[in-house]
């Protein structure tokens, strides 16, 4: 679809269908203290919660895939992100997760899981939606699983190395906007890496992989933690990428891949013959 009004409102409609589907959601992840708790893992019942929440968000991903096809799934995805972060908004911030104990030394279990929903998310829309417009297909005749394991298409996860980098650079407090703009930052970063390294590969791992290695991360920073958090939170002595929520993570993923891939669009180089 070329760009002009009818782009900008089909996408303008299924960002706002999405994060109204975000926000019900928020409605089924209530805590012991009868407000949204921070993590799906502090809800009163939490595998019912993510359930609840999977699905919902799940409803927005098959809008998204609506516009996929006629725009591009970049901006389908970039559209599921804003129904994450509608649902992450509404929840607790770390200073919450700290205070209420629980569960926070597991927090990295659950951004694997989102991880994962991440994933599939990002499959299905491709799936739907096709090849990436400006990335060149270096071979039209292959199956959608042999794209999507491409050898240098694995080796291009690898700069979602740099997410927990940027995370440990600009998360300086606890505030929830502060936290999904980081990880925004870390996704486009990572955008920006992988087409550096192979600009010529359909990057749809690349959407749950930001994700995946930030869970990594706040297990192997979470498990050393000495003495109480919630003193370790108030002199600062918190690392900064436990101070990210699980959907913090998932929402600034896909928005921020979403958009690095369209900000490094100059560094696609078509060949002639493309």
């Amino acid at each position: 679809m070329d760009n002009g009004w009818p782009r900008t409102v089909l996408t303008g409609l299924c960002i706002v269908t999405c994060a109204l589907l975000g926000l019900l959601a928020s409605r089924f992840a209530v805590g012991a203290r009868g407000v949204v708790a921070p993590a799906l893992l502090d809800a009163s019942a939490p595998v019912l919660a993510s359930a609840l929440v999977f699905v919902c968000l799940a409803v927005g991903a098959a809008f998204a895939c609506a516009i996929a096809r006629p725009i591009n799934a970049a901006v389908a995805l970039f559209c599921v992100g804003c129904g994450v972060a509608a649902f992450s908004m509404r929840g607790g911030t770390v200073a919450d997760a700290v205070f209420q104990g629980g569960m926070f030394r597991w927090l990295g279990f659950e951004t694997l899981a989102w991880g994962l929903f991440v994933a599939s998310v990002t499959v299905m829309i491709f799936r739907v939606s096709g090849p990436l417009p400006d990335v060149p297909n270096p071979d039209p005749d292959q199956s959608f699983i042999a794209g999507l394991l491409r050898k240098r298409a694995l080796v291009s996860l690898a700069a979602a190395l740099a997410a927990p980098a940027v995370l440990a650079f600009m998360m300086v407090g606890a505030s929830k906007g502060q936290a999904i703009g980081a990880c925004t930052l870390a996704g486009v970063a990572a955008a920006f890496g992988a087409r550096l390294i192979a600009a010529h590969e359909q990057p749809i791992l690349l959407f749950a992989a930001p994700c995946i290695v930030v869970g990594v991360a706040q297990l192997m920073l979470a498990g050393p933690v000495m003495g109480s958090l919630d003193a370790r939170f108030a002199s600062g002595s918190l690392n900064p990428i436990l101070c990210v929520m699980p959907a913090d993570v998932a929402a600034g993923s896909l928005c921020g891949v979403a958009v690095g891939l369209g900000w490094s669009r100059g560094l696609v180089k078509r060949d002639a013959d493309a």
